[in-house]
């Protein structure tokens, strides 16, 4: 994950928070949709193998055509 400046993350075990709701538009600046999309997409390979992030990487990966700020958060 050195590609995506997260080699000094925290670790957390609760992986989406209980009620946490996305919005489409909330009027953040919007990062690099390549980058939030590359994200994803590994997450999305990831997912073979840890079936307990599927429904988090699903949940993030409906907003990739028009990501803000908000959902790179949330998928980091």
């Amino acid at each position: 994950m050195a590609w995506y400046g997260m080699m000094n993350c925290t670790i957390y075990h609760n992986l989406g928070a209980h009620g946490e709701l996305l919005c489409k538009d909330d009027a953040t600046p919007k990062p690099s949709v390549k980058k939030f999309t590359n994200i994803v997409g590994s997450l999305m390979f990831l997912c073979n193998t840890r079936l307990d992030i599927q429904f988090v990487v699903s949940m993030v990966s409906s907003y990739m055509n028009d990501p803000s700020i908000m959902h790179l958060k949330a998928t980091k």
